[in-house]
């Protein structure tokens, strides 16, 4: 018999472990939809430096977000049963990082991203992403979270998600973001304490991109989830779409003045 050994688990998969166990504790199902980005894709190849999807899906999830008021809202079961709505939006997207030997899966919040430009949005994804750890506070506090006790982590998160409703947002965000796919493989469903969590699609084919959202059936049903997606569809090819146009038209325009100079 060959032998084997206890690995203990890291600050990373305490963490993890933490999120799955409030995750799986909601009733979720999912609803993805294929939907044609194309001419968004041809207006991020006229902007530098690039735009990332997650960028892009953000902007236009907020917008959704500030119109739909469900997706502000959480299930509670403290002290009964009921539904508590907040005021603003906070985007809670999963990153991997490399820390010492282990890639490990970070929360990066962005508090009112529908008030944000695209490339403000990717300039604090760009931070999260490159950053060194020990300088994210946001970072820094997760790993001192996932370093107490477990009894203890799980008591605070309770006292989190029903006994400090306003804080929650802070925390846990309203909604959650994270890749959904790569290289042609896709996830059926996301694992998340968020009312909702959108999964992006990195690299749609031909300009087809897999919209996956998977939601909390306490807080929502499927009809309504159905109009979301396609309210998010006409969002990133109404208004996120007009912003890139912009912003490839000022790129187009900087490009023919500095090409004037240079002549």
């Amino acid at each position: 018999m060959s032998k084997g050994k206890k690995i203990p688990l890291s600050n990373g998969r305490r963490l993890v472990d933490d999120v799955i166990r409030i995750a799986r504790s909601q009733p979720i199902a999912s609803f993805y939809r294929d939907v044609d980005l194309s001419s968004l894709d041809a207006l991020r190849k006229r902007i530098k430096p690039r735009l990332s999807w997650n960028a892009i899906m953000m902007k236009a999830y907020a917008l959704v977000s500030r119109e739909v008021p469900e997706l502000r809202q959480y299930y509670r079961k403290f002290p009964w049963p009921h539904l508590y709505e907040v005021d603003d939006s906070v985007a809670q997207l999963t990153l991997a990082r490399q820390d010492g030997n282990e890639t490990r899966l970070y929360f990066a919040r962005f508090r009112n991203p529908d008030q944000w430009s695209i490339p403000q949005i990717q300039d604090k994804i760009d931070y999260f992403q490159t950053a060194p750890i020990g300088d994210i506070k946001q970072f820094r506090h997760q790993d001192r979270f996932a370093a107490l006790p477990g009894p203890l982590r799980r008591f605070l998160l309770w006292m989190l998600m029903e006994v400090w409703p306003t804080q929650r947002p802070t925390y846990m965000g309203t909604f959650g973001m994270t890749l959904s796919g790569f290289n042609q493989t896709f996830a059926a469903s996301l694992l998340s304490p968020n009312t909702t969590s959108l999964g992006v699609d990195p690299t749609p084919r031909n300009g087809i991109a897999r919209v996956l959202l998977t939601f909390d059936h306490r807080v929502l049903d499927g009809k309504p989830v159905i109009d979301i997606i396609s309210k998010l569809y006409s969002t990133l090819v109404g208004p996120v779409k007009q912003e890139l146009e912009t912003l490839a038209a000022n790129m187009s325009s900087g490009e023919q003045s500095s090409n004037s100079v240079a002549a």
